[in-house]
């Protein structure tokens, strides 16, 4: 076998491979042999016909056979003559094959980018001090209450601000019903769904029916009746007052707590966590743009391709859930195409780079980092260990569970490695 190797385009290597004739003969004798043993052909008992009679018979299988396992085969002796590590499967092209002669053909292949790392320790980073101020647990506090407010029927008077309103309604534009329902609640604020619904749902009484006119905003879904004149039907069954419990000692043992000192204290744990969490992204950020800027290298192509149409496949998903149509969803993704190219271009660029660091730094993921996560995830869903790890047997994700450790190790060792400032919140800062 004969092998040269040029140089393509970014990341990519054309190998030229040519197969001598002898071991061209020597795989149909391979082939002649094993069909032979089991081959009925008229005349002649099972696995007696003679050679000549076979090819005669089998010619055209035998060609797609030898050829099929001339070219796999070569193939990977190319590989692991020239030492070439490949990430995706080759293209095969120019395949000139003939019996009596050479076989020759061409495998183009994606191949990791060579490059040296620079200076990925002593990296400049900002981190947040983390803070939790006595506002933000009065802000959770002010949520719970929500939650475990009680809605009290209102009598003897008409809808005011903050009542909740049950009701039937309908709105149409143009003469065609956009919308029916029944038995809503509508909670009256100046942030409802359309401006100037609650202006008209203040002021009358249970039982009472009302129609009206209001200009759809110009943000409204679908797009095409955005700024144009809607008429409402609304029929109010009945008004509700929301009572918010008091912050006391027997509102913490309805969380769960037994006092409000010990609700305030799990909130604030709570509200750490997260704050560490959203810190330690923030750094992974700044890391990611530092490495990224410092190493710009090529990548291969079809690596930026894939991950391109992942992160727009799942963005498109995300628009569906969110109720825009297939029009909406084209016209969203022609806006974010270049984000979304220079966003997977930067992916694929940190994967190498983090490659390359934990193969220089020798960071692995054990079976312990592993069963660590897993735990971590039970405790974190309330679930049992044995539950998780079917889950992530069954959906067959486990390699993404090894990834994501992985990446947080790497992550881990460059946070610990860097040169890190504490800076006050952003949200400090603008207080200031």
């Amino acid at each position: 076998m004969k092998v040269t190797v040029k140089e393509s385009a970014k990341c990519q290597k054309i190998l030229n491979i040519e197969v001598p004739p002898e071991a061209i003969l020597a795989e149909y004798d391979r082939f002649y042999n094993e069909v032979g043993k089991s081959a009925e052909v008229p005349g002649f008992r099972k696995g007696k016909a003679p050679r000549q009679i076979l090819e005669r018979h089998f010619a055209d299988r035998a060609h797609e056979k030898v050829l099929s396992n001339l070219v796999s085969d070569n193939y990977y002796k190319a590989l692991e003559q020239e030492k070439i590590k490949p990430i995706a499967m080759p293209q095969i092209s120019n395949v000139d094959f003939k019996k009596d002669s050479k076989l020759t053909f061409q495998a183009t292949i994606d191949v990791p980018p060579a490059f040296n790392l620079k200076d990925y320790k002593n990296i400049k980073i900002k981190k947040e001090i983390l803070k939790v101020s006595d506002e933000e647990i009065e802000k959770i506090l002010g949520y719970l209450q929500d939650r475990y407010a009680q809605f009290s029927p209102v009598e003897n008077r008409a809808t005011q601000v903050d009542d909740y309103v049950i009701c039937d309604y309908s709105y149409s534009v143009e003469g065609k019903q956009i919308d029916k329902r029944q038995g809503v609640w509508l909670a009256l604020s100046d942030k409802m769904f359309i401006p100037g619904l609650s202006e008209q749902l203040t002021g009358i009484n249970s039982g009472a029916e009302k129609e009206f006119i209001l200009e759809l905003p110009k943000d409204f879904h679908p797009a095409e009746l955005a700024k144009k004149k809607a008429e409402f039907k609304v029929s109010v069954k009945e008004i509700k007052e929301k009572k918010l419990p008091d912050l006391n000692d027997e509102f913490a043992k309805m969380i769960g707590k037994e006092t409000l000192d010990e609700l305030k204290v799990q909130i604030k744990e709570d509200l750490s966590k997260e704050k560490e969490t959203g810190i330690k992204s923030d750094m992974k950020s700044q890391i990611v743009e530092s490495l990224v800027k410092s190493m710009p290298i090529d990548v291969p192509e079809s690596m930026v391709t894939e991950r391109e149409n992942s992160l727009l496949q799942s963005m498109k998903q995300k628009m569906k859930q969110q109720g825009l149509n297939n029009n909406q969803i084209e016209e969203e993704e022609k806006k974010l195409k270049d984000a979304v190219q220079k966003e997977a271009l930067k992916q694929i660029r940190i994967f190498f780079i983090f490659d390359k660091i934990s193969t220089e730094e020798k960071i692995k993921i054990t079976q312990e980092d592993v069963e660590k996560r897993i735990d971590d995830i039970a405790r974190a869903h309330n679930q049992k260990k044995e539950d998780v790890l079917k889950y992530f047997s069954e959906k067959n994700v486990m390699d993404n569970l090894q990834a994501e450790i992985w990446e947080d190790k790497i992550v881990s060792f460059l946070i610990d490695s860097a040169s890190i400032t504490e800076v006050e919140s952003k949200e400090k800062k603008d207080k200031n």
